[in-house]
């Protein structure tokens, strides 16, 4: 779709100036030092002449095609240019003014004049208050970033970075940086104020780019979360990751909600879990982002956690084996015969455990060691220390360890804990080695090896997703019901109408109807005021637990209705609900959030009064599959207590997992209805005997 745009065969440069004091004579000057080979039109009525070239007084006076306009002028003036642009036929613009929506209301009004011109016209736009991109494997540089003062690095050694950025500053800052550790890039490409073309348009170019295999993001919101996370999810099943920072987090407070669902899931949790979902890698600043980049641009995915350390310094290889099990890695001890294998070519003081110490005397050990470790079965991946501050150790065995670490088929990183030499880096380039320079860096790379490795996995494990059933006729009743909140009551019953089970319970109007219920039950029983008016029960003082015969059932029957009135007077009171004491069980929560931005979410974790303060849950969006929900329950941090721990028997985890499914199912389906949706807690049973439901709140949008 963006082919014409990223690499055009003309470009004119409307606001082109001599000189680089303006970003019109940046614009021009940038592509003229990355040497476009294509035709270049300067427009500026003032000159008829700027760096050698024609220039013209109009964009109609240039009198040839033209595929991308660059525009640099006053932001009063971008909407004429635009619709002659449109006029004339040229199919892209992309306008570095500022001065539009960023700018108060006069430039609202300007941005949204350049709306109407691309909704009349069909011209494409790109920006305003934009960066431009950089064509790095044609050299075609639209922008005027001084970051891209570095050669292009044609023919080295690894897979092609793209980079999409909602901040041009830093977009082209990771272009700049990742050069200077000589990882190669595809296309950079700020997205300004996004009136038209937005991060989707240019992630999805990238995706279906043959030369893009791994896309940098830098994101700020979404315009449309929906289908970027479509997007992403397409270039999860093509193998292409995805890594974004994703900032603001700070500005996204929590919204005031009902629900415990609904306070525990704010903004930021939710876009954590779409990302995730869509297998979209996050990191939290430059470094990791490119850390994380050269990782998977010069290795292949590993499912596994096993690792050997390799290196000449013993202080060295204790400190990284303390990253790396902090970053849930393993180091297994080396097996004794290769352990008497390595111990043939090293100093009697070295080191054949794992790490393995081969010394700062052992000559050619590196290689030897590799090639000794390389097919044990325990081992995922390695890691190579060493200080590249001279060339020597490269010179002497890296042509070796190269031919090595591409027979491997696992993993070999490179970490020098010094800076590498000139000499050393334009070996390292020879051999198609990658060499990071931070003990973090190295191991953040490997672990973001394994989480997309672990990401693919699950998408070739996912089955087919099926369609969810429709809501019956008594839940849409139910939905359209004119108070917001929904009673337990009601709530249950819209679960039931989806196939989710809940205990028998009866509501009572006086006190003579709540005996009878009691009775048809079976004491002891609960007993709780319904009223749309008190979501939270407990607060209200509106619960009452453990009543044990017909006298207490009387007595608090009565006290309730009191604290319900004194606490909310005008609440509809519809009745008091009575229920028979649920068996104890693990307390668990479960519930359904509607985001207006990626939509229908489940989450689930551990329940009752706690859950807010605790908050050990999880999130992932509609609908999931059994093989999801059961990773959401394993990653929780309260999973132990469903595994069974200290003596304590299994609970019946696949119950729980049912609940989860059918949960979104109906996310799905009632997603134009449901706001939110709270069921806490539920009692999970031991093994084999199922869950009760114990509460549950619906929230209608």
């Amino acid at each position: 779709m963006l082919r014409k745009f990223f690499s055009p065969s003309s470009i004119a440069v409307i606001g082109a100036t001599p000189g680089t004091g303006r970003i019109g004579g940046k614009v021009l000057s940038t592509l003229l030092a990355q040497r476009y080979e294509g035709n270049i039109y300067p427009v500026n009525p003032s000159h008829q002449e700027i760096a050698g070239l024609k220039t013209y007084p109009s964009v109609e006076a240039i009198g040839q095609q033209v595929d991308v306009a660059l525009i640099a002028i006053p932001a009063t003036r971008v909407p004429a240019v635009v619709r002659d642009c449109a006029s004339l036929g040229i199919p892209y613009v992309v306008i570095f003014s500022s001065g539009f929506a960023e700018e108060g209301e006069a430039g609202r009004r300007l941005q949204a004049e350049l709306e109407d011109i691309r909704k009349e016209t069909g011209i494409r736009i790109s920006g305003p208050n934009a960066e431009g991109y950089f064509n790095s494997i044609a050299s075609i540089a639209a922008t005027f970033s001084p970051a891209l003062n570095i050669e292009s690095g044609k023919g080295r050694a690894g897979k092609r970075i793209g980079v999409v950025s909602q901040s041009g500053g830093l977009g082209f800052a990771l272009y700049n940086r990742g050069r200077r550790e000589d990882l190669l890039f595809s296309h950079i490409v700020s997205v300004g104020n996004q009136v038209d073309l937005e991060a989707a348009d240019y992630l999805e170019e990238m995706v279906d780019d043959s030369a893009t295999d791994v896309i940098l993001m830098y994101a700020e919101s979404f315009k449309d979360a929906r289908r970027f996370i479509g997007i992403a999810q397409r270039a999860a099943e093509r193998g292409k990751p995805i890594v974004m920072a994703k900032v603001g987090r700070s500005k996204a407070g929590q919204r005031a909600a009902a629900s415990h669902t609904g306070a525990i899931a704010g903004p930021t949790q939710v876009c954590d879990a779409a990302l995730a979902s869509a297998g979209i890698i996050q990191a939290q600043d430059q470094d990791q982002l490119l850390d994380i980049a050269a990782g998977l641009s010069h290795y292949a995915p590993i499912t596994g956690n096993r690792v050997a350390i390799i290196s000449t310094s013993g202080g060295t290889a204790v400190w990284l084996s303390d990253a790396c099990e902090a970053m849930e890695f393993e180091l297994p001890e080396v097996d004794s015969e290769r352990q008497k294998q390595i111990a043939e070519f090293i100093p009697a003081y070295g080191s054949t455990a794992n790490p393995v110490d081969i010394t700062a005397q052992g000559v050619n050990a590196y290689a030897k060691s590799l090639e000794v470790l390389a097919d044990a079965d325990y081992l995922d991946a390695f890691i190579i220390v060493s200080s590249f501050a001279h060339e020597a150790r490269l010179s002497s065995e890296g042509a070796e360890l190269a031919e090595l670490v591409r027979r491997v088929g696992k993993p070999v990183l490179f970490y020098s804990y010094t800076v590498p030499s000139e000499a050393s880096r334009a070996l390292l380039r020879e051999y198609g080695i990658h060499c990071f320079t931070t003990m973090l860096g190295c191991v953040r790379a490997l672990a973001g090896l394994r989480t997309y490795g672990l990401l693919q996995q699950r998408l070739a494990a996912r089955p087919a997703r099926q369609s969810p059933p429709d809501l019956s006729l008594a839940a849409v009743e139910l939905l359209g019901a004119r108070q917001s909140t929904l009673c337990e009551y009601e709530s249950k019953s819209l679960l039931r109408n989806f196939g989710i089970q809940c205990p028998d319970e009866l509501l009572a109007d006086d006190v003579d109807s709540g005996l009878a219920a009691a009775h048809r039950l079976g004491y002891p029983v609960a007993l709780k005021v319904q009223s749309p008016d008190l979501p939270h029960k407990s607060e209200a003082g509106a619960i009452a637990l453990n009543i044990r015969d017909g006298d207490a059932l009387r007595v608090n029957f009565d006290r309730l209705l009191t604290n319900a009135r004194t606490y909310a007077p005008e609440a509809e009171i519809r009745g008091v609900l009575v229920q028979h004491m649920a068996p104890a069980g693990v307390e668990m929560i479960a519930g359904i959030v509607n985001d207006a931005e990626f939509g229908p979410f489940v989450m689930v974790g551990l329940g009752g009064i706690y859950v807010e303060v605790l908050q050990d849950t999880v999130l992932a969006p509609a609908p999931l599959d059994k093989q999801e929900a059961r990773r959401m329950l394993r990653s929780l941090k309260g999973w132990p207590l469903l595994a069974g721990v200290r003596g304590e028997p299994p609970r019946d985890v696949e119950a729980m997992a049912d609940l989860l499914v059918q949960l979104s199912d109906l996310a799905v389906a009632a997603e134009g209805h449901l706001a939110e949706l709270d069921v806490n807690p539920i009692f999970v049973h031991e093994q084999g005997k199922g869950l009760t439901i114990v509460d549950a709140l619906a929230i209608r949008k």
